[in-house]
């Protein structure tokens, strides 16, 4: 009947007769340790869920259930006195526990075979079962087997501070993520402040689009740390179960859970197929995932975003940048240096050398950029062949002219349409005639660029201007200055004769 009623009186999380229990809104009981050690655990990544349905709960919520204090106490006072009475007295000398005997002879196990890993009796070493084996007294392999119990032990223990480490580095993260949601949030509502009704709409769409990227970036972390969590739950079970292991004080008894169960879990752990018994890295593949919510242009040009529709409230503006004079005979510059054309010139040596040299010559703005955020428009027009990008500047002030390797440049060209170049690697992004690739839909060239570039992220994104359609996105490495470069193509027997023009707001 006590055993009955114990077994009604157990915590679902420690499965021992409830101390100082507390019920939750759900009607579940759990030990007040057990359940604020777990309101701990939870507190950092969300809110607390009842272990037993998943539901909410608080700290607040916490009440004593004082009925099942009583029988618990009760319980645990009969349960304590029933073994206090079956508990025989042990001889002066002696301990408790009795020692294992072979039930085969009979006899004490007094040896431990090291071919088959099992407690033998004298008898048992002579019989035919084991011809050829080799034995080691009971206390001397106990303590060689603690002695790799205790490496394994080790190797655990710091494993599992590593997993609980990225643990409590993918919780900072989730925290940071939402915290930064919660600055986006506020950014985008006190930037809509002054479109007033009409823009009201597009607040709530744009708060739709930060949540929705929080939500799928909440959900990836989430999910990893899931995965860091169930890491660090088995290996703690481990470090548990070997760690009790450990304290086993008879020989006998230790040597049997050896051979029963921590051999299996110790080989288990090694690494197969390596000469050296290593043990296998459960961290190993393991990363936490960064922080990576992001609004792109929205995030620091909202209002801008918006000119389309309000231009006259609309703060902040792209900065206006100038662009340097060229000593090229082959590019001019206008005079208050906010555009750049080809000159009508075929070059001494042929139209083919002066369209594949003019396919390359560009200008850079004056003032350059390596820290923040930044957004420019170029108008290309109905130019046939045009260059829009970033240059990065060399050590010597000086940019090199030829240099595509140090160029993050979208071209059009009348052979290919729109064209991603990197690292001198072009990306076709929508072919010529007009038929869509990629990121890029429109079905012609766009009439003005828009480029952004974010430093901090090491991200540059061009954008159709009038459409504010994505045409390409792509991460860059540039850690000196860089300046908006262009390229103005080709005379094209005076088919594209048209300026590039750095839009000024």
């Amino acid at each position: 009947m006590t055993s009955v009623l114990s077994e009604q009186l157990q915590c679902p999380v420690c499965l021992c007769v409830f101390t100082d229990p507390v019920s939750l809104p759900c009607d579940h009981t759990f030990c007040r340790p057990c359940i604020s050690a777990h309101l701990l655990r939870s507190s950092a990544k969300s809110q607390s869920r009842c272990p037993e349905c998943r539901g909410p709960f608080s700290q607040k919520d916490l009440r004593v259930h004082r009925v099942l204090t009583n029988m618990a106490d009760a319980a645990r006072e009969e349960e304590e006195s029933g073994l206090a009475a079956r508990e025989p007295e042990a001889p002066q000398g002696q301990t408790v526990a009795s020692e294992l005997v072979c039930p085969e002879h009979d006899e004490k196990f007094k040896l431990f075979c090291e071919t088959d890993q099992r407690l033998v009796c004298v008898i048992c070493r002579d019989g035919e079962k084991h011809r050829g084996h080799t034995f080691t007294p009971v206390k001397e392999a106990a303590k060689i087997s603690k002695n790799v119990l205790r490496g394994a032990l080790g190797f655990l223990v710091k494993e599992n501070r590593e997993i609980e480490g990225l643990n409590q580095q993918q919780a900072s993260e989730i925290i940071k993520t939402k915290e930064k949601s919660k600055s986006l949030s506020a950014h985008i509502s006190s930037c809509f402040e002054e479109l007033h009704q009409f823009l009201r709409r597009r607040e709530e769409e744009l708060k739709e689009e930060q949540e929705r990227e929080e939500k799928k970036t909440v959900v990836a972390m989430l999910k990893n740390d899931c995965v860091i969590e169930n890491r660090l739950m088995i290996g703690r079970e481990m470090e548990v179960t070997l760690q009790s292991a450990l304290e086993i004080p008879e020989s006998d008894h230790f040597l049997e859970w050896w051979s029963e169960r921590g051999l299996p879990v110790i080989e288990g752990m090694k690494m197969k197929d390596t000469a050296k018994p290593n043990y296998r890295s459960r961290v190993r593949g393991l990363s936490v995932t960064p922080d990576s919510l992001n609004l792109g242009l929205y995030e620091t040009h909202l209002p801008f975003c918006m000119w389309k529709e309000m231009l006259k409230v609309v703060k902040p503006v792209p900065v206006r940048l100038t662009l340097s004079s060229s000593d090229d005979s082959y590019l001019k510059v206008s005079e208050g240096g906010a555009s750049v054309r080809h000159a009508d010139r075929k070059g001494g040596f042929g139209f083919k050398y002066y369209r594949d040299y003019a396919a390359t010559t560009t200008v850079v703005s004056t003032e350059t950029v390596q820290t923040g955020q930044h957004y420019w428009e170029v108008e290309v027009g109905g130019k046939l062949d045009w260059g829009v990008g970033l240059k990065v500047k060399e050590d010597s002030g000086k940019q090199s002219v030829l240099s595509p390797e140090r160029e993050i440049m979208l071209h059009l060209k009348p052979e290919k349409g729109l064209v991603f170049s990197h690292d001198g690697v072009e990306t076709p992004l929508m072919a010529a005639g007009g038929d869509p690739g990629t990121q890029a839909e429109a079905q012609v060239g766009p009439r003005r660029v828009g480029l952004y570039l974010d430093c901090d992220r090491e991200r540059v994104s061009f954008y159709d201007a009038d459409s504010m359609v994505l045409l390409h996105s792509s991460w860059c490495s540039f850690i000196s200055p860089c300046s908006l470069c262009l390229c103005p193509g080709p005379y094209m027997e005076g088919h594209n004769t048209n300026p590039l023009t750095v839009c000024w707001y």
